[in-house]
């Protein structure tokens, strides 16, 4: 049995929204965020855009980055407060 590329990209879209809603720490939905692209990039590939699917994978790998150093920065701010345990 042979899954073709675009049903593989489309259910790693598929893994990565659903992961993303029943994530419950923001770490991990930054995560499925990524894998979401992932599966993104790979539609906008096949198709034949290869130029926005470069220019979106580093994109969207540096800002998923950015992303999780503010959301750590704030969790370390939050919890020097205590306003978490």
């Amino acid at each position: 049995m042979v899954i073709e590329f675009v049903y593989a990209a489309a259910i790693l879209m598929i893994i990565g929204a659903i992961g993303g809603l029943l994530q419950t720490r923001p770490i991990d939905k930054f995560l499925m965020l990524g894998v979401l692209g992932d599966g993104l990039i790979s539609i906008v590939a096949i198709f034949g855009y290869l130029d926005v699917a470069m220019a979106s994978s580093f994109m969207t790998f540096v800002s998923i980055i950015i992303l999780m150093i503010g959301l750590i920065r704030v969790l370390e701010i939050r919890k020097m407060r205590g306003e978490i345990g």
